[in-house]
């Protein structure tokens, strides 16, 4: 494992608290062969001035639930503390939109997380950089999608979204963030993120391919490949500043690529709903019900994520994506709670639906499609 690859590592490593949680997450893994939580995805809004044709969060709607609390925000920081996770990244929606982020940064920055976020762009200006730096965010991906402006703005359906993004750019160096492009990965389109990938090689910028997932507006995309499949390897390969995340996690407590939902990954909407990854639209409980690590146990005794798939399930397993992913295009809006879900019952989940949760996850398997 090339410790290159990990996104946070310049400045995580260089917080003695974080470093401890570094440490003891790989003696977990290699010693005990025990998962520990290690990033939370936070969807702090649903809403964007996008209309990006593979938005993933596009079936998801608030409706007359109240959003997250600053104190509801506290506790989730508390216990993902204690859990031993490291980072924090807010996602959209755009999480820019947020008109608390600020407050919320500070939150998790206070119990020595790295604070990442990934925008549009859409909505940056230096006074809102500078607000959210000092608050505490350490770095920031820019949504790009291709250096053609045309093509980009197609794809995000917002005019102008790229010259907000390269005007961006600058903002947020000099304001003392790390800076990266974020792209999604679809099938059949190489070329576009070979001249991202170069691109920033030559501008030293941070690159995240991320997959894209039959959800959201993107149900109708086709599904990936083999061959797709190894051209993002080879990608991931080929450029050491390029995180790929359907090829498996830049970076793994057990040093090896494997898909981390539910094992050193959650992510958590801003209705408390927590999911696997924001890609696997499968709730299997809320922290306003429940403690999170309670719901992250239960998650991790789910099938799908005990196996250790090295890729990422939602955009590449095929089973996975036919049997658990497909059937979710049917409800009208997401996420969906494992409960509920056709493929997902007492008789084919037997674990899951478990009264008394474990002491701690099992160890993973290998045999295609887990436990």
């Amino acid at each position: 494992m090339d410790l290159k690859r990990y996104y946070a590592k310049a400045r995580a490593v260089s917080d003695p608290r974080i470093l401890y949680r570094v440490l003891r997450g790989i003696l977990r893994a290699l010693l005990l062969r025990k998962n520990t939580l290690r990033s939370i995805h936070i969807l702090p809004t649903f809403d964007c001035q996008a209309r990006c044709k593979m938005c993933a969060v596009a079936k998801f709607r608030k409706g007359d639930q109240d959003v997250l609390t600053l104190a509801e925000y506290e506790s989730i920081a508390d216990q993902g503390a204690r859990m031993g996770a490291l980072a924090v990244t807010f996602l959209g929606g755009e999480p820019l939109l947020v008109e608390n982020l600020e407050d919320i940064i500070r939150i998790f920055k206070a119990r020595h997380f790295f604070v990442s976020a990934v925008t549009n762009g859409i909505a940056v200006t230096r006074d809102l950089v500078r607000r959210l730096r000092s608050a505490g965010l350490d770095s920031i991906y820019l949504s790009l999608e291709s250096l053609d402006e045309r093509v980009n703005d197609q794809v995000r359906g917002f005019k102008g979204q790229y010259q907000k993004v390269m005007a961006a750019i600058p903002v947020c160096r000099e304001e003392g963030l790390q800076v990266g492009l974020c792209t999604v990965f679809f099938p059949g389109e190489l070329q576009r993120y070979v001249e991202l990938a170069e691109y920033c090689e030559k501008n030293d910028l941070r690159a995240y391919l991320s997959t894209v997932a039959a959800v959201g507006a993107a149900e109708d995309v086709r599904p990936a490949s083999e061959e797709d499949y190894e051209q993002a390897m080879e990608l991931s390969r080929r450029y050491p500043r390029l995180a790929v995340d359907c090829v498996g996690w830049a970076f793994s407590y057990s040093f090896r690529p494997r898909c981390p939902a539910a094992k050193e990954k959650v992510a958590i909407t801003c209705c408390g709903d927590v999911l696997g990854c924001s890609l696997n639209h499968i709730s299997f409980g809320n922290v306003r019900q429940e403690p999170l690590e309670r719901i992250w146990r239960r998650a991790g005794r789910f099938s799908q994520f005990r196996k250790n798939s090295d890729r990422c399930l939602a955009g590449f397993d095929s089973y996975h994506i036919e049997t658990y992913v497909a059937p979710i295009a049917s409800f009208d809006q997401s996420p969906v709670r494992y409960q509920d879900h056709p493929n997902i019952t007492r008789e084919t989940e037997p674990d899951l639906f478990s009264e008394e949760d474990e002491s701690m996850h099992q160890p993973a398997t290998d045999d295609g499609r887990g436990g």
